[in-house]
């Protein structure tokens, strides 16, 4: 047999569903992430990981490391985007597969959805992540798809794969846990599985999740060990080991709650996005998955077993739970735009509900109304996908510029300082004040976040320094603590105007002092070890 003749063989094997999931997620996101494969827009993390090896094992990411060298550990954006939605996009083709999406419509607007989630807009502004997060994202994919099998081998497959997705950014467990919740939705509602049958389903994926979760943790004390670490104090993360506050759980699942509806329904809510747009596609999901939800178990006459309709609405009552479990696994800690992919399960479980109606035939008659519905409704997420996330691109490419400009003035100024010689030791004291660099944009507030660099991509005093240094290449080396310390504590510095007025960049003590602030903040433990993380 020819090599032709295997990949056409191998092509055959993937179901025509797949294939237009895979490659709708592809081509959506490129066209949809396109601004950011083209340009390099950093914010304030990203700033001194233009080459960075992501050793963050304090962070309990200890496969990282390993994920993050598909991109040579390095930002380049038309490389880590093609990669991150060929890996993307593979997760989608692996979703429709789990949930049986037989529609090659449902299935492309499946793909095109996990591809344009404007999570995924935040997800590539920490670009140096951004292939790694998405390798993590198909790892807990596929864990899914592997643990739903039912053999053994694949079972055992599944927990390894959730492990490593875990170990390259703990929120994908989310991801995991949602579409284990959509995998027992479909099986309750499917007239093949009976009730022991759907029983075993969910009792095997507990099983993975719990057992996926146990190696994580398990494989994340060796890597500590090993290298003498600690956990960062980073979002309460060492809080950790001083137990579970179990008393707290029920304020933490009213809270969990509280936050899902916050994001798809409440317009300016935290760690959000949500406009009246998004709410009222929001509102027409809830109105179209519950009406094919309605019309397939009154078609198929399912409601007849109520084990089904009970199940069904037990997992969708689940389901804010399992995409916004980060709040229960991390307590101490709000969960981020970066941490709510799994937030895209709402959409494919509509998706799925469209999806269930179809593939019986139901969709005639009373419910010939819902596959128009369905792709008007897709196509319109879309556009507001589309937007949202070039919203995000824009204020960070606008921040990223006027930092740019801002530094640049300010460099000059230092090399324009009498007795300034090549190579002498900066002390910049201070960040960018607020009210000389803001975006005075109202639209913006829509993806306002510390993740987005609205304003600046240099908000902290080290920022300055990364950006110098690895920006706009002027060798300025940052001064130790003691010496920023010193400097702020001098007299000749508390006499010396703010930046820009004259006199705020002086020759002091053999070295160039620029006030930008009054006074200096000293860098906190997290950042010091951050710093020194291996």
């Amino acid at each position: 047999m020819t090599i032709d003749q295997r990949g056409a063989g191998l092509w055959r094997r993937i179901a025509p569903a797949q294939r237009t999931a895979f490659f709708s997620c592809l081509i959506t996101g490129l066209l949809v992430h396109l601004y950011a494969f083209t340009n390099l827009i950093p914010n304030s993390d990203g700033l001194s990981r233009v080459h960075d090896l992501q050793q963050m094992t304090i962070s309990g990411r200890w496969f990282l490391h390993y994920a993050s060298a598909l991109n040579s550990y390095t930002q380049m954006p038309a490389a880590i985007g093609l990669l991150s939605l060929l890996l993307l996009g593979t997760a989608a083709a692996l979703t429709v597969s789990l949930l049986r999406l037989d529609s090659r419509v449902l299935a492309g607007l499946a793909g095109a959805v996990m591809a344009a989630f404007p999570v995924m807009g935040y997800t590539f502004l920490y670009l140096f992540t951004a292939s790694a997060y998405c390798l993590a994202i198909l790892l807990a994919v596929l864990s899914v798809w592997l643990a739903r099998r039912g053999t053994l081998l694949s079972w055992a497959a599944g927990v390894v794969a959730l492990a490593l997705s875990m170990g390259t950014y703990q929120a994908y467990v989310t991801v995991a846990i949602s579409l284990s919740l959509l995998a027992v939705f479909r099986a309750a509602l499917d007239p093949e599985f009976t009730f022991q049958s759907t029983l075993r389903l969910g009792l095997r994926l507990m099983a993975y999740l719990a057992a996926g979760a146990l190696l994580y943790y398990g494989v994340l004390l060796l890597f500590l060990q090993f290298k003498g670490l600690e956990l960062l104090s980073y979002l309460g993360m060492d809080a950790a080991s001083s137990g579970y506050p179990f008393g707290q759980l029920p304020r933490l699942i009213l809270d969990s709650y509280k936050q899902v509806v916050s994001f798809f329904f409440l317009p300016g809510s935290a760690n959000g996005f949500a406009d009246l747009w998004m709410v009222i596609l929001d509102l027409a999901a809830l109105a179209l998955g519950g009406a094919c939800f309605l019309l397939h178990l009154g078609k198929k006459g399912l409601y007849r077993d109520r084990w089904r309709p009970l199940t069904a609405l037990s997992m969708v009552a689940l389901l804010p739970l399992g995409m916004d479990f980060g709040q229960l696994l991390s307590p101490w800690s709000v969960p981020t735009p970066l941490m709510k992919y799994a937030f895209v399960s709402v959409y494919l479980l509509v998706l799925l509900a469209v999806g269930l109606l179809d593939s019986q035939g139901a969709s005639a008659g009373l419910g010939a109304w819902v596959p128009p519905a369905a792709v008007l409704w897709g196509v319109l997420l879309l556009v507001f996908c589309l937007n949202t996330n070039n919203l995000l691109y824009t204020a960070s490419a606008q921040a990223h510029r006027a930092t740019e400009s801002y530094l640049t003035r300010l460099f000059a100024r230092v090399e324009a300082c009498p007795g300034y010689e090549p190579g002498m030791e900066v002390a910049i004291v201070g960040a960018i004040p607020e009210d000389q660099l803001t975006a005075q944009i109202d639209i913006y507030d829509q993806v306002d976040h510390y993740s987005v660099p609205r304003d600046t991509v240099a908000p902290l005093n080290k920022h300055i320094y990364y950006y110098l240094n690895d920006w706009l290449n002027i060798p300025v080396a940052e001064p130790d603590e003691d010496t920023m310390i010193a400097v702020a504590a001098s007299p000749e510095f508390q006499s010396m105007p703010l930046y820009p007025a004259q006199g705020s960049v002086q020759m002091v003590g053999g070295r160039v002092v620029v006030k930008l602030q009054e006074e200096y903040t000293p860098k906190s433990d997290f950042e010091i070890a951050y710093e020194n993380r291996r």
